[in-house]
């Protein structure tokens, strides 16, 4: 079920509400097992992540052996609070106070020390050192989940010792993770620089055109608006050669005497000299405008280009949604046929129970 986490971290209230990808939810497994006079229990938080050794979906879980829980209070149809609003608008509260901290597992390909693909799983990463850290936490799931029988019981179990951890190939770590396998490990504390921030000095990596639905026009305007801006640098540096050239030109004949028979030659060189003038500025202006014009259509591109990133990665991140829910769900079905064929079922033995007890009751009845 979708769930959010809060503990204490320096005197401060801290919580965890949003994984990464953020579009799917924080989920809470719970399975109490009370058959054959034994009363086992699991308990299990799994938060979504990216890891740096590999960028798709993956998750760490949070294991909570019900050896080490030592108080376990709980409140019902509380107002949460705006980081929990987010989830749901009327929650319960577990509350469990531990003996050891809480067992963190990830996948066994990922190199440790263990580190995080982009910022947003940084944050994440960082959450998850402090609650790997505390011996107390709460844990908000949707109200009416649970029956105010079934909280009493498990808070008299847990008040009693009574509870012990489920054993058999269900719960082996070697087998999760799609059978690839977990290991247990020690998160280490945050570094500086923070993760944003050595992300953010990273060079970005440019953008690949290759992938689905590749835009023509992406492809040619950074090399031909590069290619006109060359070309206006290099017209503009023939204007100002050629305007500092008829600018000394005109000092010089300024300077001199110019003869009466020459002086018609001189004032026609000088006409022919400003013409070229007025030329070369209006040929300026026009490139200017080119520019400008260019200029716009680069950032109508990049906006394009933004946008078909930031749908891609929309669109990644709702296939690891679907990933990730699908492992859930392969993985529930896996511990529920288990459960079936030996046996062990007490929704199931219940139900098969009153169907065998109504059958006899008629049979009875009908004579």
């Amino acid at each position: 079920t979708t769930a959010v986490v809060e503990w204490e971290w320096d005197g401060a209230t801290r919580s965890l509400a949003t994984p990464d990808p953020d579009n799917v939810a924080i989920r809470f497994t719970l399975h109490i097992d009370s058959t054959h006079d034994q009363h086992r229990a699991h308990f299990e938080i799994i938060i979504p992540l990216r890891f740096k050794d590999k960028s798709s979906g993956a998750a760490v879980f949070l294991r909570i052996s019900p050896l080490i829980i030592t108080c376990f209070r709980f409140s019902t149809n509380i107002d949460p609070s705006d980081s929990i609003k987010q989830r749901f608008d009327s929650a319960t509260c577990l509350e469990f106070e531990l003996s050891n901290p809480i067992t963190v597992l990830v996948p066994s390909y990922v190199k440790e020390p263990i580190s995080a693909s982009r910022p947003r799983s940084g944050k994440v990463l960082d959450s998850l050192y402090e609650l790997s850290s505390v011996t107390a936490l709460r844990i908000y799931i949707q109200d009416s989940l649970l029956s105010l029988d079934e909280l009493n019981s498990i808070s008299d179990r847990v008040a009693k010792r009574q509870f012990e951890p489920f054993s058999g190939p269900d719960y082996d770590i070697s087998r999760m993770f799609s059978g690839s396998g977990a290991k247990v490990t020690n998160l280490a504390p945050p570094k500086p620089p923070s993760y944003e921030k050595a992300t953010s000095l990273q060079p970005p990596s440019a953008p690949s055109y290759q992938r689905k639905r590749p835009r023509q026009d992406s492809l040619q305007g950074p090399d031909s608006i590069s290619q006109v801006w060359d070309k206006l640098q290099k017209l503009e540096s023939i204007f100002h050669d050629k305007v500092g050239e008829l600018t000394a030109e005109n000092a010089k004949l300024r300077d001199q005497k110019p003869k009466l028979g020459e002086s018609q030659a001189e004032n026609t060189q000088l006409t022919d000299q400003s013409q070229v003038v007025l030329e070369l500025r209006a040929e300026n202006a026009r490139l200017r405008e080119e520019v400008e014009r260019l200029k716009n259509r680069q950032e109508d591109l990049e906006a394009e280009v933004a946008l078909l990133q930031t749908a891609q990665a929309s669109e990644k991140d709702t296939e690891e949604v679907a990933i990730i829910e699908i492992r859930d769900d392969i993985e529930s079905l896996e511990r529920r046929l288990s459960w079936i064929e030996n046996g062990k079922d007490e929704y199931l033995m219940k139900q098969i129970k009153q169907e065998i007890f109504d059958e006899l009751a008629t049979r009875i009845l009908g004579g």
